[in-house]
């Protein structure tokens, strides 16, 4: 079972350790951090979930049998005017990959936005190389709305994104 705890600064260093490359940090966050990703750039982003209403939640996600953390996902761009959020930079810790803990994370991040938040859309954006990610997805229900050719680009390589929602049921 999958526990969402805030992210704080004692959790830096093991995000850290998990960020192999720039290749993998730009695929994991977008163009927002850079390689090296350091305790600034993540300090900023503590930053943005101070106050009554944050634009930023940020989470660890911990096993509840081991208390140990198993990733990181963060909840941004949170518009409680319009109900809407945008699920980013999920990761699930090399050692824990392919034990379900990725869905069991997103799912604990979605019903924190529809149950604690009171949004009614969670949108988020996946390359179309991440197989294992958009099944993960596509399970929870989330489904496509629309497809970027060339959206980033890393080095000589193009990526294509998929921007996926998903709405609260009624």
């Amino acid at each position: 079972m999958i526990e969402l705890h805030p992210f704080n600064e004692g959790d830096f260093s093991p995000l850290i350790a998990e960020i192999s490359d720039a290749r993998f940090l730009f695929q994991w966050a977008g163009p927002k951090y850079t390689y090296p990703l350091d305790t600034t750039q993540l300090s900023n982003t503590l930053a943005k979930t101070i106050g009554a209403s944050p634009s930023y939640q940020v989470f660890k996600a911990i096993e509840t049998d081991e208390s140990e953390t198993v990733g990181h996902i963060q909840l941004m761009d949170i518009d409680y005017n319009d109900g809407s959020c945008v699920i980013g930079r999920v990761l699930i810790f090399q050692k824990f990959r392919g034990n379900g803990f990725g869905r069991a994370m997103v799912q604990a991040a979605v019903d924190f936005v529809f149950d604690n938040l009171c949004l009614s859309e969670v949108t988020l954006g996946v390359f179309d190389f991440n197989m294992p990610a958009i099944a993960t997805y596509k399970s929870l229900g989330f489904t496509e709305y629309q497809f970027i050719k060339g959206a980033r680009r890393f080095e000589n390589e193009s990526w294509n994104a998929i921007k996926m929602k998903l709405y609260k049921k009624s």
